[in-house]
């Protein structure tokens, strides 16, 4: 798309699922906070196949409120692809994306807003709050990994919630993986960035979309999108490993030879144990790999949009 006149200032997208009794005070909330920005502004809500009624909410809205826009997808794709729907149809000048939960508070639009201005080409919000310990413990534990171990550079603690240039929302969708993180890409694109830190909220009703599950298998397509190195853990480990067969096997033949002793039977177990865990956790790291590879090759369609309200048309 090319830049017009009528373009507007900044675009909120934000996705929905399963959310219909927040969806209004969501509107109302991103809103109030806008407004005294004096922007030209619209408001894209993305439905991620929700199962309520939450689609009709967004019709009813959009329809009082020419600024409120709905993309309804056909099913469930996932946060990540119904937020990259969301941003491919986004006009604005500056495009802010949200969880729709009110888990990212809509108070802060204004304050990434005025640190983008600051020259910046992407603002990240970042919160070490979260929904609880367990919640909290694993973030703690997946940055840490993430940039300790896996030594990836990456903005830490990192929400959903960030603001970026009109520039680099059509870097981003020149990125054609389906097995998509936001994190990863923007992360891979780079640019002038900042953070600020927000107290990211507890959702105001019902519960979160995303459990423990959800949030390991994100943080494990985060770490294979940015990252080669658990191949090269697996292959380092294989030679520590043998070496470790050598030294140990060694010793015990050495043993056996001049002190007539007999090899343990815990210490079996727990080689057996041990070689057969890392043998397991292997296969498993290859197979996620080989999945993802799996999903990219067959090339199907990112999403498909069953409704669009106040949308004529796919602009990028």
């Amino acid at each position: 798309m090319n830049e017009t006149l009528s373009q507007p200032d900044i675009s909120i997208v934000a996705t929905v699922y399963n959310s219909a009794e927040i969806v209004d005070q969501l509107v109302i909330r991103i809103k109030s906070s806008i407004e005294p920005l004096k922007l030209d502004y619209e408001i894209i809500l993305v439905d991620d196949g929700s199962r309520d009624n939450s689609s009709q909410r967004i019709e009813q809205l959009s329809l009082v409120t020419p600024n409120v826009k709905g993309l309804i997808l056909s099913r469930n794709f996932g946060q990540q692809i119904a937020m990259s729907a969301g941003i491919a149809y986004a006009q604005g000048k500056y495009i802010l994306i949200m969880d729709g939960d009110l888990q990212n508070p809509p108070e802060a639009i204004p304050i990434l807003y005025h640190k983008i201005q600051e020259g910046n080409d992407i603002v990240y919000a970042v919160s070490h709050q979260r929904n609880n310990i367990v919640d909290k413990l694993s973030s703690f534990i997946f940055w840490g990994f993430l940039t300790k171990i896996m030594n990836v550079n990456i903005v830490r603690s990192q929400l959903m919630m960030r603001i970026m240039t009109f520039q680099v929302s059509q870097l981003y969708l020149n990125y054609p993986e389906r097995i998509r993180t936001i994190a990863a890409i923007t992360n891979d694109i780079g640019m002038k960035y900042s953070t600020i830190n927000i107290q990211n909220e507890k959702r105001s009703s019902g519960k979160s979309n995303y459990n423990t599950i959800k949030r390991l298998n994100l943080a494990i397509d985060v770490l294979i999108d940015l990252s080669n190195n658990p191949l090269n853990i697996l292959f380092y480990s294989g030679i520590i490993a043998m070496f470790a067969t050598i030294i140990t096997g060694g010793g015990y033949l050495y043993s056996y030879f001049n002190h007539d002793a007999l090899p343990g039977f815990t210490t079996l177990v727990m080689l057996n144990l041990l070689f057969g865990s890392i043998n397991l956790l292997s296969l498993g790291i290859l197979a996620r790999y080989l999945a993802n590879i799996y999903t990219e090759v067959k090339r199907r369609p990112l999403f498909h949009v069953r409704k669009k309200f106040n949308i004529s048309e796919h602009i990028n």
